[in-house]
């Protein structure tokens, strides 16, 4: 969903990054913080305080809460990647962005109580901080404000991501607690149905207040719920399935020296998009159409490579998948140590993702014991 983003620092291990949509929502929000005060002010049942309201304190009063409110939720999603880590299931990074912040982890525990225990987490520790931030001593002025709001936020965090729509907390609770009873595909696609529901109500009811934030959720909602239904059916057809099942063995080699005009007569005549380019035995990386639009005909193909992605045949197709996805790759090379095995491309998966598919009408059918 997001790209790397810009990097801060690691929380407990976990790389924290910053997407760019970050950058413009903290001062807006700031400054409606900032704008809005003296309601705040009576929300939280605090005497108002005419020399917050004056000059460049609004503002940095406003920064200072919504800064406090992003690292709630930096923490809430800390929660999430601490109780994946007790199960094995490492957090690649979490990322701060426009709408607060996403744990991006390796895998999503398809066993229910796993999945249930790890949406709780993040919950748990924002009610945590509510309780925190309510029995601070402070009564009034600016710790008093920030007390007050950050307890109000984070139970607001608390609650909101409860609600049960994939990809909130609420909705993998939800998901998780079906599964008990039901395989976990038909468990996804009734939790992917309420989750539209839900965000076609939320859309629609932001449309008659008029709130753009709210129809900008319920158009995130629909679409990762879409996205999580989406993962779970091709987690699902690719399961079981091995680097080596999928590869194209023997792949054709090309020298460093042949010429890109020969290059794509050769892509044209055996249906490829791409070749690993070896000399002697080496692999130099490989070469694809992609790269080669505009090239002079006459060049050497080792004037266009690209450094390779290097699978092992025994690695799973989704990781692999995973990989490739995630570094923009079209294509991957298949080794043994220095022995070149195959080719994998996103075509031998998406090949394999629609045989599957085909006979995927099992899964809905309950599991024997595992």
């Amino acid at each position: 969903m997001f790209q790397h983003g810009i990097f801060l620092f690691r929380l407990a291990g976990i790389p924290v990054h910053l997407d760019l949509s970050f950058l413009l929502v903290l001062p807006l929000w700031a400054l409606y913080i900032g704008r809005n005060l003296p309601h705040y002010f009576a929300l939280l049942g605090l005497p108002q305080d005419p020399r917050l309201l004056q000059g460049p304190y609004p503002f940095l009063l406003g920064l200072l809460a919504a800064t406090g409110l992003f690292l709630s939720v930096l923490l809430h999603e800390v929660g999430h990647a601490l109780a994946a880590r007790r199960y094995g299931v490492a957090t690649r990074r979490i990322t701060l962005w426009l709408l607060g912040g996403v744990a991006q982890m390796e895998r999503i525990p398809r066993e229910p109580m796993k999945e249930l225990v790890i949406a709780l987490a993040g919950p748990l520790v924002s009610l945590l901080l509510f309780l925190l931030f309510r029995t601070l001593p402070w009564e009034a002025g600016a710790l008093g404000f920030l007390g007050r709001y950050l307890a109000l936020v984070n139970l607001g965090l608390a609650l909101f991501n409860l609600l049960p729509a994939l990809p909130l907390d609420g909705g993998r609770v939800y998901r998780a607690l079906l599964a008990l009873r039901k395989p976990y595909l038909q468990a996804t696609r009734q939790a992917v149905a309420l989750s539209q529901a839900l965000a076609w109500a939320l859309g629609l009811f932001g449309l008659l207040v008029l709130n753009p934030l709210l129809v900008l959720i319920a158009f995130f909602v629909y679409m990762a719920s879409r996205a999580d239904a989406e993962a779970t059916l091709l987690a699902q057809a690719l399961e079981g399935l091995k680097v080596k099942d999928l590869m194209t063995p023997n792949p054709i080699v090309l020298p460093p020296d042949l010429p890109v005009g020969e290059a794509l007569a050769l892509a044209l005549r055996h249906k490829v998009s791409g070749f690993p380019v070896v000399a002697e035995g080496r692999i130099l990386g490989v070469v694809g159409l992609e790269g080669l639009e505009g090239a002079n005909p006459l060049d050497p193909v080792a004037r266009h490579l690209l450094p390779p992605l290097l699978l092992s045949p025994e690695e799973d197709a989704l990781t692999a998948l995973e990989r490739m996805a995630e570094r923009g790759y079209a294509r991957a090379l298949v080794v043994e140590g220095d022995r070149l095995l195959g080719v994998l491309s996103k075509t031998d998966l998406l090949r394999a993702f629609q045989v599957r598919l085909l006979g995927l009408s099992h899964l809905d059918r309950p599991k024997g014991p595992e």
